[in-house]
């Protein structure tokens, strides 16, 4: 038997032999009896009731101390039965899946330009004149054109025809779960012991039963914000929090301007009001205003427009992206004897 050991037994059996006094039986405390003793804590815990540590009570600020289990939330352990009461559950690592759908674009088409003028010269190398309203001629339709666009002494200058803009899908964000999910979480437990089983100051907690000793930690716990210096007894800090904020969102969608595409448009003058002789043809482009030169002589009697090119290329979509992040909020700081085994 060891020296110490040998001690105690010998201390304990001089208690119950030697508390008789005279006129009565008086029994000491197990704090009595492991007050003068080597080893006073393990005299405690030989004495049999403080069935766990006795520790200094935790520093100003912290409560506890309490047996700490951090882990995947999936694998969340009871209570030791000797530390029966959850005194606090929190979260570590949040597991909310969000997505953005994809952004998409509207196809670009050519547009006919609204421009349509006269210009005083055979050639569109004069002064030019007022813009003329062209809608029905630049719409594909054969008109009879008013006097001021049928003329035989000036050309007609043709805009180029433009690309219209692309219009973007918006997808509306992912609909926030109604039930936050975390990955991991930890809990705190303790137990209800007598107070004076221990020498003071030191208390008497739970200890995690042999079995337990990799997923429990004991611990001393300080709630509230701001940066917290655990003391040398418990020097392995783990931040659990008690709810989360999550401030992702999917940026606007957008489109780029068309690229890759063509447009040209044919200007036709006819003989006859029935767009079936043609006179003259001017082609705009996308790169150059057209250019309807007269039949010096020849009045023309109608007017279309038609696609030469109709090739308005693609947008390519901006936007769909997750933009913030997961507040955690409520933080609670545990100081750990030893760190609580994560991977458990």
């Amino acid at each position: 038997m060891k020296r110490t050991d040998l001690a105690l037994a010998l201390l304990f059996t001089a208690c119950l032999v030697g508390c008789e006094m005279l006129g009565g039986t008086t029994h000491q405390t197990c704090a009595e009896q492991c007050r003068t003793a080597l080893d006073p804590d393990a005299c405690i815990v030989k004495c049999g009731t403080c069935a766990g540590l006795c520790v200094n009570p935790a520093p100003e600020g912290f409560d506890g101390p309490a047996l700490l289990w951090v882990g995947r939330t999936v694998d969340e352990p009871q209570c030791p039965a000797n530390a029966p009461s959850t005194v606090y559950v929190g979260h570590k690592s949040p597991d909310i899946p969000f997505a953005c759908d994809p952004c998409r674009c509207s196809e670009p088409a050519c547009a006919l330009s609204d421009d349509l003028r006269t210009a005083a010269s055979l050639r569109c190398d004069g002064a030019e004149l007022g813009q003329q309203d062209a809608r029905d001629i630049l719409s594909g339709t054969c008109v009879v054109p008013s006097e001021a666009l049928a003329s035989d002494r000036k050309s007609l200058l043709l805009g180029s025809p433009r690309m219209s803009s692309c219009e973007p899908s918006i997808e509306p964000p992912p609909v926030p779960l109604l039930v936050s999910r975390w990955y991991r979480s930890g809990k705190a437990c303790a137990g209800t012991l007598p107070e004076d089983t221990c020498i003071s100051p030191k208390t008497c907690v739970p200890a995690a039963e042999e079995e337990q000793q990799q997923n429990f930690s004991q611990c001393i716990m300080h709630l509230g914000e701001g940066e917290v210096t655990c003391p040398q007894d418990y020097p392995e800090n783990v931040v659990l929090y008690n709810s989360l904020r999550d401030e992702r969102r999917c940026t606007p969608c957008a489109c780029d301007p068309p690229e890759g595409g063509a447009c040209s448009l044919i200007l036709l003058s006819f003989r006859d009001e029935a767009c079936s002789e043609v006179l003259t043809a001017g082609v705009a482009s996308s790169k150059n205003a057209g250019c309807l030169t007269p039949v010096p002589g020849v009045q023309p009697k109608s007017m279309k427009a038609v696609w030469h090119v109709n090739n308005p290329g693609r947008c390519e979509p901006r936007g769909g992206e997750v933009d913030g992040e997961i507040i955690l909020t409520g933080p609670t700081t545990f100081c750990c004897q030893t760190r609580p085994d994560e991977n458990k």
